[in-house]
């Protein structure tokens, strides 16, 4: 897998089944997004003036960055919060065996994810554990998890680690960490801001900015990752680029890749596939593609 997370290939594929003409022909507000396809095709220079931002992707044009959300709190984030004590008592009956053991090259040590939303689909019936928090989950506005690159799971860093300097694959996204249990020791650099977290309350940040996370305690620490939408997409924008990207097409030329690192992912990989190949009847394909 390359770095760019196959840019070409999915230009490639938008471009043959309908995708890229069906944006490029519509109106004005779409203008962003095809802007951004262009950008994407090498029809069009990438403008970007932020340090330590470093996404796979382009970045989507117009929208403001900044590595910690310093915006008002979004109606979603502000039930998470609200909601904690469900989430926290559900979070901590998952066993860790229930988790994916993962063991990237930029972790110095385990990492476990349990899956709630992954690669747009939805995990519950893998991931059974959690179904009031799933609950909770679905009825967020502006949730970014039907796009593919979006997700909701348990993040549990065992003591002694370290996840390394890195960047998430675009700046769609808001992203959430509602931290459940956190030992003293414990934080996160986003851009040139470190912060702690604090438990029940959420930290908001930019993960197209470079980004790591120390666990220097004695015990594991877990937060629940939950993906917003950027609060400057439009909703119009938010339907098009999930449908860009819903694609099942489109999908396994990456999610497989997302997953390889786990210890044993074989039955998460398979449910995967099973679900993302259903979802090529979802209208919200059917809208953008032929």
């Amino acid at each position: 897998m390359d770095k760019n997370w196959n840019l070409d290939k999915i230009i490639e594929v938008m471009r043959a089944d309908g995708y890229y003409d069906r944006i490029m022909s519509g109106g004005p507000e779409l203008d962003r997004v095809k802007t951004y396809l262009r950008i994407f095709a090498g029809e069009q220079q990438e403008e970007r003036s932020q340090s330590l931002q470093f996404p796979n992707y382009p970045c989507f044009p117009g929208l403001s960055a900044e590595p910690f959300y310093s915006g008002s709190k979004p109606e979603g984030v502000k039930t998470l919060e609200a909601e904690f004590e469900t989430i926290r008592d559900e979070s901590l009956s998952v066993s860790k065996s229930s988790y994916l053991r993962y063991a990237p090259a930029k972790m110095s040590n385990d990492w476990y994810l349990y899956l709630l939303f992954h690669m747009g689909v939805d995990m519950s019936g893998i991931s059974v554990a959690c179904p009031k928090t799933q609950e909770i989950l679905r009825s967020l506005p502006r949730l970014c998890v039907d796009y593919p690159w979006g997700d909701a799971a348990l993040s549990l860093n065992v003591p002694d680690s370290h996840l390394q300097p890195h960047c998430s694959v675009d700046n769609l996204r808001m992203r959430c960490h509602l931290a459940i249990e956190i030992p003293d020791n414990c934080s996160i650099r986003v851009g040139s801001d470190t912060r702690e977290w604090e438990q029940g309350k959420a930290l908001l940040f930019d993960d197209s900015f470079e980004h790591e996370v120390w666990n220097r305690g004695s015990t594991d620490r877990i937060v629940m990752i939950v993906d917003f939408w950027h609060p400057e997409l439009t909703d119009i924008e938010v339907r098009a680029l999930s449908a860009g990207f819903r694609k099942a097409e489109v999908r396994k030329m990456f999610y497989s890749a997302r997953i390889h690192t786990a210890d044993n992912p074989e039955s998460h990989l398979r449910y995967l596939e099973h679900e993302i190949a259903k979802q090529d009847s979802d209208p919200l394909i059917l809208e953008y593609w032929d």
